[in-house]
């Protein structure tokens, strides 16, 4: 048994407005289930998926629950310039929840925002010593 092509699916209020914020970071789509009103947007980053799909949809195709309020998952993307992506993703619009900040005794820089549905972002960016 082989097991391939993961991804995570975030459940959001408005695939097509969420897909133009993650493209800011540099996401590419690869899939929509159609070109009006999509309610499932797939994307990829190198080898990462992200799956931006409408809640109440997925719950009548899936039978499943989204849980659609808090900080259900936290998408974390390495950078180069976590001050540069901290201030890209607040111009995308996401929201400030922790600035760019010293962690591991100084070995790596950390900001946190949330996107457009409160999803957190964690950038992170090594820092040389």
């Amino acid at each position: 048994m082989e097991f391939s092509e993961p991804q995570v699916i975030l459940f959001v209020a408005d695939c097509e407005r969420s897909a133009q914020f993650y493209e800011q970071f540099g996401f590419e789509e690869t899939f929509r289930t159609s070109q009006q009103m999509p309610v499932k947007i797939e994307l990829s980053l190198g080898a990462f998926n992200l799956g931006l799909a409408q809640p109440g949809p997925a719950a009548v195709s899936h039978d499943i629950t989204p849980v659609t309020a808090g900080h259900r998952a936290c998408l974390t993307l390495w950078t180069d310039d976590v001050e540069g992506a901290y201030a890209m993703a607040l111009r995308a619009g996401a929201v400030d929840h922790a600035g760019p900040h010293s962690f591991r005794d100084g070995l790596l820089r950390v900001a946190f925002v949330e996107d457009l549905d409160e999803h957190p972002i964690q950038l992170v960016q090594r820092v040389a010593l």
